[in-house]
């Protein structure tokens, strides 16, 4: 299925065509392997305890493909307390096989398929006992918990979330018993009737079915259904509120974990404004990183969003000997020159003031300095790329992207460029921070791209210079 295409119009001649695809929704629920185990026991602790019964029972699209039971036998006798419970006694485990026997059938069994248990802690803390005990690795299969999914999905529904009270209220067609294969079956049943509705809040995918308990807990959760059809690949995304004006444009290497993200671990106030507003959530799929970040640059200039300028207040007043450093402002003509001409006598004054422990004056100095070096470094990079003209540079081993004079060319971008320095600056910073990830393919001037930029000295080193300097004067 090809999916379809959805055009987006925001004025002044911007039309951005969406194009959506079932393949980039993550693995659909219906495609997924689950193993549902359970596991008995003579106590509590896998140090000190045994597994006594392990069953699994292994579903697909819903339905049971099948099922896996078998007794173990213990190191110690089964207490009385357990045989109660469970019905399992010290007779139906004395010819069971041992752990080291039991497990390569059950890891054939479960293979690569996502773990599910009610409280799978538990039953994996045993298992993976067993297995380290036995010289192999920990599990390493995914895993999904129905009591967290319960506590999220159906709590104000049923006085606890107990395996037996949920199959009772929930009308599951099995219910457990303290008997392995009895609650692997109970619990498959649960598995589905909340899969059910986990769809309510366009849970559609593997993935989002394991953040699942923690996008749930969200105050916004409920608009969780706007990020059902954002794809698992590069790109731009933006938020408009419900008269379609827009909130924040961002960028992704994975656009749908990247917007559910918001509704897991950020819990700033801004972020809780912007969700709130939040009433549409749209995306354009990009062919790489770097041009996902141009396209950000682009749309921001051209919406101004308000969350992506709001910042920190400024302060005003203030009490004591501290005064804010005004900042000096450079020239072109200053960042192209020699770098340590400008920086030395930053260095020199923070030396000055270090030694007569005028602490306070050095660190604003030393902030000037450094912002100084970083306005520096940032122009020499930009001047390289412009100085190279036509530049075709693969990412990620993907298709040529293309520069000209440090401005991306062509790449089917939201909007057309206007040669905006803040463009440069965009490619340049995201070259020095991702420089294995981009291969050259051509350069229009390979000596200027190729001369090495003017080394800029670090603070410290000029620190050293101005004292040593001092001390022979």
């Amino acid at each position: 299925m090809h999916g379809s295409e959805h055009l987006f119009d925001y004025g002044d001649g911007v039309e951005i065509a969406l194009q959506q695809s079932f393949d980039d929704l993550g693995t659909p629920l219906s495609e997924v392997s689950f193993v549902v185990v359970d596991v008995e026991t003579t106590g509590g602790s896998p140090q000190l305890d045994s597994l006594t019964e392990v069953a699994a029972a292994r579903y697909r699209g819903g339905e049971l493909l099948g099922t896996y039971q078998t007794f173990v036998r213990p190191d110690e006798r089964i207490p009385p307390f357990i045989t109660a419970l469970t019905g399992i006694t010290d007779a139906m485990v004395a010819d069971a096989p041992r752990v080291g026997e039991m497990l390569p059938s059950f890891l054939e069994f479960l293979g690569g398929a996502v773990l599910v248990g009610h409280n799978i802690r538990f039953d994996r803390s045993f298992i993976d006992h067993a297995l380290v005990a036995t010289g192999r690795d920990r599990l390493a299969n995914p895993s999904v918990d129905t009591l967290a999914l319960a506590r999220r999905l159906v709590r104000d529904m049923v006085p606890d979330c107990k395996l037996g009270t949920l199959a009772r209220t929930l009308r599951l067609p099995h219910q457990p018993s303290h008997r392995a294969l009895t609650d692997v079956l109970a619990t498959g049943d649960l598995l589905h009737a909340l899969l059910e509705r986990a769809g309510s809040f366009g849970i559609v995918g593997l993935e989002e079915l394991l953040d699942l308990p923690r996008l749930v807990g969200h105050p916004q959760s409920a608009k969780l259904r706007l990020t059902t059809r954002l794809p698992h690949r590069p790109g731009v995304y933006w938020f408009t509120d419900a008269a379609g004006s827009v909130l924040y444009v961002g960028t992704a290497t994975d656009l749908q974990a990247r917007v559910r993200s918001y509704f897991t671990a950020d819990r700033r106030p801004k972020v809780g404004r912007l969700l709130r507003q939040l009433h549409a959530v749209h995306h354009r799929v990009c062919p790489d990183p770097l041009t996902s970040a141009v396209a950000e640059g682009r749309l921001i200039r051209a919406w101004a969003p308000p969350y992506n300028h709001q910042g920190k207040p400024r302060r005003t007043g203030g009490t004591g000997r501290r005064r804010r450093r005004r900042r000096a402002a450079w020239t072109d003509e200053q960042l192209a020159g020699d770098p340590t001409s400008l920086l030395a006598p930053l260095a020199e004054l923070l030396t000055d003031h270090a030694s007569h422990q005028r602490y306070e004056e050095a660190a604003a100095v030393r902030d000037e300095a450094e912002r100084l070096r970083g306005l520096l470094t940032r122009h020499h990079r930009v001047e390289s790329l412009r100085r190279a003209g036509r530049v075709a540079l693969s990412v990620d081993g993907g298709r040529a992207v293309e520069l000209e004079d440090g401005l991306l060319v062509g790449g089917d971008l939201p909007v057309a460029g206007d040669g905006h320095p803040d463009e440069r600056v965009i490619v340049a910073q995201w070259l020095a921070g991702n420089a294995e990830r981009a291969r050259i393919v051509s350069v229009g001037s390979p000596r200027g791209w190729s001369m090495p930029a003017t080394r800029i000295p670090s603070l410290a080193e000029l620190c050293r210079s101005s004292a040593v300097t001092r001390s022979t004067t």
